[in-house]
C-alpha cells in the first residue's frame, strides 16, 4: 500500500491527531478539523523527509483553498498532523 494510502486510511478510520501547533496554525488560517480530513483523504504527497518519517500532503479545504498538511504516522499506527497551512505555491 503507497504511504498516501495508508495515511488516508488512517484518517478515514479515525486514527489521527492535531498536534497543538497545528490546531493554532489551521486556526490562523481560518481552516477546521474537516477542512484538513478533506485536504489528506483527496490529496497527495508532494514531499517526503524520509529521515524524519515526514510527509507534506497538499490538496483543498472544503471552501477549494490550497491546504498544505505536514505528517506522520506514529509508531503506535495514528496520522500525527504536525502543522498546517494555506498552500500558495509560488
Amino acid at each position: 500500500m503507497s504511504r498516501i494510502k495508508q495515511i488516508q486510511a488512517l484518517v478515514r478510520n479515525g486514527l489521527y491527531y492535531l498536534t497543538e501547533h497545528a490546531d493554532d496554525e489551521a486556526a490562523a488560517e481560518e481552516f477546521d478539523i474537516y477542512d484538513v480530513e478533506h485536504a489528506i483523504l483527496a490529496g497527495r504527497v508532494r514531499r517526503t523527509w524520509p529521515r524524519e518519517g515526514t510527509y507534506e500532503v497538499v490538496g483543498s479545504a472544503l471552501d477549494n483553498r490550497r491546504i498544505g498538511v505536514v505528517c506522520r504516522i506514529t509508531v503506535g499506527g495514528k496520522v500525527r498532523v504536525i502543522t498546517v497551512y494555506e498552500d500558495n505555491p509560488k
